[in-house]
């Protein structure tokens, strides 16, 4: 029995839709996370120039990177509905 075609892309679609949306979350989250060590570490050590600032920013960016987002980006596809649940992407 032949597997209907449009069915199967319609379920790889969907899972790639709810991996892509898992991705723009965390990614939100990762970014706003980010956002607040920097401002915290910019009040705690006013010496700290932007240039420092930044370099701490694309340290942290690189680590959210591989640690985080490129092995949700590589998850198998029919993890997504379980990465989500993990996530608590539904109730964010």
């Amino acid at each position: 029995m032949a597997t209907d075609p449009a069915r199967a892309d319609g379920r790889s679609a969907a899972f790639a839709d709810l991996r892509s949306d898992l991705l723009v979350l965390v990614d939100r989250h990762t970014r706003a996370v980010i956002d607040a060590e920097l401002h915290r570490l910019a009040r705690r050590a006013p010496s700290l120039s932007p240039a420092d600032l930044a370099f701490v920013n694309t340290v942290l960016e690189d680590l959210a990177e591989s640690a985080i987002l490129a092995p949700l980006r590589n998850a198998p596809r029919n993890s997504a509905p379980l990465l989500t649940r993990i996530f608590d992407a539904e109730h964010r």
